[in-house]
């Protein structure tokens, strides 16, 4: 049997046809709906189902049957509910496909280790179900895909938080580098302004007269000064100065 069937088989549900010995209303009413059921009118299916459940509300097959249908409208929580009342059946043909019927309920669920328990109570009823078998095969190795994905997403997660992790060291690094060559670029002009303030001030000494320097030159001027008044003193006693009368 190729993957595609037991894939197939997996979600496939066995329809009841009760053993009842009469052609009763009550047996029309479900073999109505089992007909409209195969045909994909499940709403017509669940109708049929229900009226005969009026009658009958107990009756395993139904709950069974009215199952099926809530299942093919993807309401699993009242599918499940009706397929545990048919648990207690005294029919094991009927319990063996009901917890069959629940694992595929929980696989479609996503409930998965809870799916695996349903088919091997369907085992240990029914040993011979080859799809209760290929169904736990399955169900096992959609875990152990699950679990790989879920490591792999987290082993990737770690990985990002890993290079932003590296990234942001990398752009402090940076960021410091800059910094450094910011306050070297500093430090670089001030030294050169301060020697500029030097080498003026070198030079504005250097236009300076010193105080000894001073005090020589008031010397020298004292001395021109005392010849100056001599020599004038000589000249007028030798008569070498004219004085001009006044018009």
């Amino acid at each position: 049997m190729n993957l595609a069937v037991r894939i197939f088989l997996m979600v496939l549900f066995y329809v009841s046809v009760p053993g009842w010995g009469f052609w009763d209303s009550l047996a029309a009413k479900n073999n109505q709906g089992n007909k409209l059921y195969k045909e994909g009118k499940v709403d017509e299916a669940l109708s049929k189902w229900r009226d005969a459940q009026i009658e009958s509300p107990d009756k395993k097959e139904l709950h069974y049957n009215i199952g099926n249908g809530l299942y093919e409208q993807k309401k699993h929580e009242d599918a499940l509910n009706e397929y545990e009342k048919t648990l207690d059946t005294k029919d094991t043909a009927l319990q063996a496909k009901a917890y069959y019927n629940i694992g595929n309920n929980y696989y479609r669920m996503g409930k998965l280790p809870e799916a695996i328990d349903a088919y091997k109570k369907c085992l240990d009823i029914n040993p011979d179900d080859e799809d209760a078998k290929y169904n736990i095969e399955f169900v096992r190795k959609k875990i152990k895909e699950n679990l790989e994905k879920e490591g792999q997403d987290q082993r990737q997660a770690l990985e990002s938080e890993e290079e932003e992790g590296a990234g942001e060291e990398r752009e402090q690094a940076e960021e410091k580098e800059k910094n450094k060559e910011a306050r070297a670029e500093e430090d670089k002009k001030a030294g050169e302004q301060k020697e500029d303030e030097e080498a003026a001030g070198q030079e504005d000494k250097k236009g300076e007269m010193s105080k000894e320097d001073a005090m020589r030159l008031l010397d020298a001027m004292k001395d021109d000064e005392r010849d100056l008044q001599k020599e004038l003193r000589e000249r007028q006693g030798d008569g070498g100065y004219r004085v001009e009368k006044d018009w």
